[in-house]
């Protein structure tokens, strides 16, 4: 059974600048690390994590590769790497034996990675994850209302499309800056919960009767939400942030043509909050390596 230890050789492989701050946070934390396919992130350039010979990734115990791992299936996750980098070509550097954790990992990564014999797993399906990953989604979306609104937050109406991890916290985030927060859901759990923390709430099919009223809305559901339909409803003035997971839940083409705002915001971690979403990246794995091994609490705490 795998054990960490500070001689523990971690790989942080492609991705954005999320996987440059986990590169850096395991250096400061005494363990050896190879970054591969992060040229052109500033702090990395001086660090000296970086590795241009992707072979030393044989040597690597742990390998975290980027979210999404790809985005096609074929070449691997590597916005700031000046090369197109075939997936199969990475993991067929990787030891059997060693750990492998990637975010959003599809059905096409898995096989790949089964093709070598390695064991993938995918960190984004841990809840742990999912729940802090909400804090900068949510952030990020409210600067983006900031941004993008004609109205301050304070005294908005806003409403808020979900009511799962990321529906959740938003809510919260928005009540602290003193909007008028609606939350729209299926679940009558959610809806009862909503109202319990002082929202208003109704049922997301019955959403048309409340959409003139709204100065702002936020979609968190990766389906069918605001199609041309409901948009119809929506002043012409307000301001929509689809956050949901592609394909999305506002149909953005029929928002263009009645001269609404609609916003897709994909990727809000990664754009806002890095750092903290790159720490967030790293504790998971971290948590989900020592969920495998027993130790001890004073063991644990001496690996951080």
């Amino acid at each position: 059974m795998f054990s960490l230890s500070k001689q523990t050789v971690f790989g942080v492989v492609g991705g954005d600048r999320r996987q440059a701050a986990a590169a850096v946070r395991l250096a400061e934390m005494g363990y050896p690390v190879r970054a591969f396919f992060l040229d052109g992130i500033p702090s990395l350039e001086s660090s000296g994590l970086l590795c241009s010979d992707s072979s030393l990734l044989g040597q690597c115990d742990v390998v975290i590769l980027p979210m999404p791992v790809s985005r096609d299936g074929e070449q691997l996750n590597a916005p700031f790497d000046s090369r197109a980098v075939s997936l199969a070509d990475c993991l067929s550097q990787c030891r059997e034996d060693a750990l492998l954790f990637g975010g959003k990992v599809s059905q096409k990564d898995q096989q790949l990675a089964q093709r070598f014999r390695l064991n993938l797993r995918d960190y984004l399906l841990q809840e742990e994850m999912a729940i802090l990953n909400a804090v900068p989604t949510a952030e990020g979306a409210v600067q983006l209302a900031l941004e993008e609104s004609d109205h301050t937050l304070w005294e908005s109406r806003c409403l808020v499309c979900g009511f799962g991890r990321c529906g959740k916290t938003l809510a919260l985030l928005l009540k602290g800056f003193g909007a008028q927060v609606t939350i729209a859901a299926r679940k009558q759990s959610d809806l009862a919960l909503a109202r319990t923390l002082g929202f208003s709430a109704v049922p997301i099919g019955c959403i048309e009767q409340f959409l003139p009223h709204q100065q702002i809305i936020l979609n968190t559901v990766p389906a069918p939400i605001l199609g041309p339909s409901e948009l119809t409803y929506c002043p012409p003035d307000c301001l929509i942030l689809d956050l949901a997971s592609l394909p999305g839940g506002v149909d953005l083409p029929a928002a263009e043509q009645l001269g609404i705002r609609a916003l897709r915001a994909l990727a809000l971690p990664g754009k806002v909050a890095p750092f903290t979403a790159g720490h967030i990246i790293l504790d998971t794995v971290i948590n989900m390596i020592e969920a495998d091994s027993p130790s001890d609490c004073a063991e644990t705490e001496s690996m951080r």
